[in-house]
C-alpha cells in the first residue's frame, strides 16, 4: 500500500490530506483523510474512471470536496509519475 501526504488549500485555510492507495478486485482507489480535530476530521475515496483514466470522488463524498476534486486528483497523479 502506497501512502503520502499533501498540503492543500481549502477556502481560506490549508489542510493536510493523507492519501492511502488500496488495490482490490474492483481496481485501485485512494482513501483520503484529513482533520486535526475530531470535528474537522473526514474521509473520502477517489477511484480512477475506467473510461478516461481520470480520478474522481466516489459518490457520497462531502459536497465541498467537489470544489477541490481536481486538486486531489493532481496530487495522486503527481505521485504516480
Amino acid at each position: 500500500m502506497e501512502q503520502f501526504s499533501k498540503q492543500i488549500k481549502v477556502g481560506k485555510e490549508t489542510r493536510l490530506f493523507q492519501f492511502k492507495k488500496i488495490e482490490d478486485a474492483n481496481g485501485v482507489k485512494f482513501f483520503i483523510t484529513s482533520g486535526h480535530l475530531a470535528k474537522d476530521a473526514f474521509a473520502c475515496s477517489m477511484k480512477q474512471n475506467k473510461y478516461d483514466a481520470e480520478w474522481k470522488l466516489v459518490p457520497g463524498s462531502h459536497r465541498w470536496l467537489y470544489e477541490i476534486e481536481e486538486t486531489l486528483a493532481d496530487a495522486i497523479i503527481s505521485t504516480q509519475n
